[in-house]
């Protein structure tokens, strides 16, 4: 059940109703039997997968707490008498029992999703390297794997709770059904957000009287977010997918052209999701944690993966980043570093291996293909390269009295690094490595201007009405992430006008996302980020 259904409307309608309408200490069973009927749409063989995830981080972590507090027990009772080297016996013991209970279930549940999403990828490439090495011809072993909804995003999310309860960040909860809740809550399933328990878990289980404003609120992040999907993400798409399975037919200029709208593309579908999956929890009085943040504004690659998929980049930086750039290797590596080559590689190069590894995560994470790890790699790659030369940087604008503060430096990073980041989409969009490469290739050595000239951009899928209307949505959503961006908050601004005002507001975005929707023939489906 996709949010862009009917039925799915018509669910969340009655799920409301029962939400507010029942006594308030249902509340959350209330949301909790609504999450898996949502979830059961996807296909009831799938539940088992949530099912078994919830269960075993549960009790793993109930484990990991009672370890824990049969330690404390211990130690306290026969404080007096313990001698350090017991009391030290008993500390390690218990950290050894918690470490054992700890990597069984993260192993397992990673290999879950490994399994499901990276086995047939594997079973063919081993199948190739064996055949170019022995120079047989054996076929490869491939399963017919089903990829339940979701499934990375619950797997991420009860992971982070596991490392978290581990680590002592807070206790265990105790209530099954509770922590069912927090990893089958409904709008985060399809593409997240990736929330954190100590920021979400209470708002789920407290009860919430209906107001009016958050309704609103969630009224209009909603509309918003249908609006960026239906109107612009749904009809770039059309483009998108001629340019990039047709990639040989075109020159240079249609490919850029591609890229650009897989730009449009991807912020609206991505953007769009998010806001509607954050409008709906707060259509129940729940704030979601923030996961988009206007990307396209950054003036650096860095910050522009700090505003994009905002709970990804955290839990890949404090789940793996931080514990990977803090290890003792690494910092033995560092010192070796700093030695030979100065104290500022010293610092860079333990930093620049961790966000690589991060970033090959990544790719690997968004699907197993080549071309994914390539992207992966190039942005690890970029932003550990723009490290390194830093100083050159600064050494250049020096001499050359560049103003940093001026509004045309600004304009020039952003530019920049939309620039690389569009150069990164080759590698993330196309249907190969090898596609990738081509078209890359094909950019720089056959541009052929003629075809954006000739007509051919009418051939890409889209009327030219519908180009119309893509211009205006696309000028619509710039002005709003403009205002955004220096600072107005449009919501707020809505919420001090008129009742009336607010309503028109409301009805406009309705009837402008149904009839410019039914006015296209080139709706494709669901949320790109569902897949993953």
């Amino acid at each position: 059940m996709s949010f862009l259904q009917f039925n799915f409307w018509l669910f969340l309608c009655i799920l409301i109703s029962a939400y507010y309408l029942l006594p308030k200490k249902f509340q959350w069973i209330c949301l909790l039997i609504g999450s898996y009927v949502f979830y059961s749409f996807a296909g009831l063989k799938t539940i088992g997968y949530i099912l078994f995830t919830t269960l075993s981080v549960w009790i793993g972590t109930i484990l990991i707490d009672k370890i824990n507090e049969k330690k404390e027990i211990e130690l306290n009772e026969k404080k007096e008498v313990l001698t350090p080297e017991v009391k030290r016996n008993i500390r390690t013991l218990a950290k050894k029992k918690q470490r054992m209970i700890f990597w069984c279930v993260l192993l397992i549940n990673f290999g879950i999703l490994g399994f499901l999403k990276y086995f047939n990828f594997l079973a063919i490439n081993l199948t190739d390297l064996f055949n170019l090495v022995s120079k047989g011809k054996i076929e490869p072993i491939t399963l017919g794997l089903l990829l339940p909804l979701g499934i990375s995003f619950y797997t991420f999310q009860s992971m982070g709770y596991l490392i978290d309860v581990y680590n002592g960040k807070y206790k265990a909860e105790n209530n099954f059904f509770k922590f069912a809740l927090f990893i089958s809550f409904f709008p985060q399933i399809i593409q997240g957000p990736i929330n954190r328990f100590d920021k979400l878990a209470n708002q789920l289980y407290e009860t919430h009287k209906f107001d009016l404003k958050k309704f609103e609120y969630g009224m209009q992040l909603i509309l918003w977010g249908l609006f960026k999907k239906m109107i612009i993400a749904d009809r770039a798409v059309s483009v998108v997918n001629q340019v990039f399975n047709h990639y040989d037919q075109y020159g240079g200029g249609i490919t850029i052209l591609g890229i650009l709208f897989y730009s449009l593309q991807q912020y609206a579908d991505f953007s769009g999701g998010i806001d509607v999956a954050i409008g709906i929890a707060e259509l129940f009085g729940i704030d979601m944690s923030i996961n988009f943040k206007r990307p396209y504004f950054s003036t650096s690659l860095s910050e522009f993966w700090r505003r994009w998929h905002i709970t990804l980049g955290s839990w890949m930086r404090d789940y793996i980043f931080y514990p990977l750039a803090l290890t003792k290797r690494m910092s033995k590596l560092g010192k070796l570093a700093g030695k030979y080559l100065g104290k500022r590689m010293g610092k860079i190069i333990p930093v620049a291996i961790s966000n690589l590894v991060v970033f090959l995560v990544v790719g690997i994470w968004h699907g197993p293909y080549w071309h994914y790890v390539a992207w992966g790699l190039y942005n690890g790659i970029i932003i550990a390269f723009s490290a390194i030369i830093d100083p050159f940087y600064i050494w250049l604008k020096r001499i050359l009295k560049v103003n940093t503060e001026c509004f045309s430096y600004h304009l020039f990073r952003i530019l920049r690094t939309f620039f690389i980041v569009n150069l990164g989409w080759y590698f993330d969009r196309a249907n190969s490595l090898d596609a990738s490469l081509y078209m890359l290739h094909n950019t720089i050595v056959n541009f052929n201007i003629n075809q954006l000239m000739d007509g051919t951009i009418f051939k890409l899928g889209l009327k030219e009405f519908d180009f119309q209307v893509l211009f205006v949505a696309t000028i619509v959503l710039l002005t709003i992430s403009i205002m955004q961006e220096a600072g107005i908050k449009i919501r707020s601004f809505l919420s001090e006008q008129n009742l009336v005002f607010r309503w028109i507001v409301l009805y406009m975005l309705i009837f402008t996302i149904i009839y410019f929707d039914a006015s296209s023939t080139n709706l494709l489906g669901g949320f790109m980020y569902a897949q993953f």
